[in-house]
């Protein structure tokens, strides 16, 4: 209880500096205006004084010195109102900036809070999957039907968690400013049937068409392509309702590499297509969310294409779904 009472929201602590410092800035330049009339209206009346004691009968404001005191009050006063505009616009500017890069850094670190839940569980429920068969095998003596399938869940499961593995190295490699790529020329219909090979047996039972041409090279690092289509092939069986299709096409066309896959999932809201390929983004409510997933993989896919100086876009596929399609230039 004392706790909760004493650990003040700290959106709410921002606002009230906001609200205190602008306050604070508007009252002072009331205190500096008031002042600079009372001066002016106090040696208008001096100055009156002496001057009728000078020259008397004759009309002050008329005077040399009544315009001189005149036009320095208005000086002083265009000063006051411009210097003040322009640091209670700088201020009010300064402190929605701090506000935004506040609210940013929070979204950040919720992203990193979710992204170390996520990898915990998928660390975990494959561990666990894969230790459960190794003790089965282990305690009795299975039919080799059933110790077949204890192996190939195992392998699945190892598979994944090679992936997720591969996914977190990847983007720690890439966050360098030299992520020291290979770019020998690879195969891309060979690495690209590969994966489409890998996850054709998957538990959800997504039957995956490949539309591959063959002999499809590309100077790139092997190792980040196949992570790359490893992660978009995943995110759409992940995506997708199972015993539904999943399409991975590969092609080449005026010095230009074309990579898409089309799924027929649950799609992607048009306010969320820019911010898919957000590291540690994933689609949906995080409270809400039922997918499994780090929020790296379209993190990866994004930044590998950059770094190939490639497209990468996200479309509706018609009448269901989602299509990733990517652009690789040759040279």
């Amino acid at each position: 209880m004392l706790k909760k009472i004493f650990s003040p929201n700290p959106f709410k602590v921002f606002y009230l500096v906001f609200a205190y410092i602008l306050a604070f800035s508007v009252w002072w330049a009331y205190l500096l205006y008031a002042k600079n009339e009372t001066a002016y209206k106090e040696k208008i009346e001096l100055n009156q004084i002496t001057f009728w004691q000078i020259h008397p009968g004759d009309d002050y404001n008329s005077s040399d010195e009544y315009k001189m005191v005149t036009a320095k009050y208005k000086r002083q006063k265009l000063m006051i109102e411009t210097e003040g505009s322009a640091f209670i616009f700088l201020l009010l500017a300064g402190l929605l900036a701090v506000r935004r890069v506040f609210m940013r850094e929070m979204q950040l670190a919720r992203q990193q809070h979710n992204f170390l839940l996520s990898v915990t569980h998928e660390l975990k429920s494959p561990l666990s999957t894969v230790k459960l068969s190794l003790q089965t095998m282990a305690m009795r003596k299975l039919e080799p039907e059933k110790e077949e399938k204890l192996i190939a869940n195992s392998l699945v499961d190892i598979d994944r968690l090679e992936s997720l593995v591969d996914n977190i190295l990847f983007a720690a490699k890439i966050e360098r400013d030299e992520p020291g790529f290979s770019n020998d020329e690879i195969n891309l219909s060979d690495i690209t049937q590969s994966v489409v090979e890998r996850l054709a047996h998957n538990k959800k039972n997504i039957r995956i068409h490949d539309q591959v041409k063959p002999g499809v090279y590309l100077h790139a690092d092997p190792i980040g392509y196949t992570s790359v289509v490893m992660n978009l092939v995943e995110n759409a069986i992940k995506y997708s309702e199972p015993s539904t299709d999943v399409t991975v096409a590969l092609t080449e066309s005026d010095g230009q590499v074309f990579l898409s896959v089309t799924d027929s999932g649950i799609g992607i809201a048009d306010s969320e297509k820019g911010r898919v390929f957000d590291k540690f983004y994933r689609v949906g409510n995080e409270d809400t969310r039922k997918t499994k997933g780090t929020g790296l993989g379209l993190y990866i896919v994004r930044r590998f294409v950059e770094i190939y100086k490639g497209e990468i876009g996200v479309s509706d596929n018609k009448p269901v779904g989602s299509v990733f399609k990517i652009v690789l230039p040759k040279v």
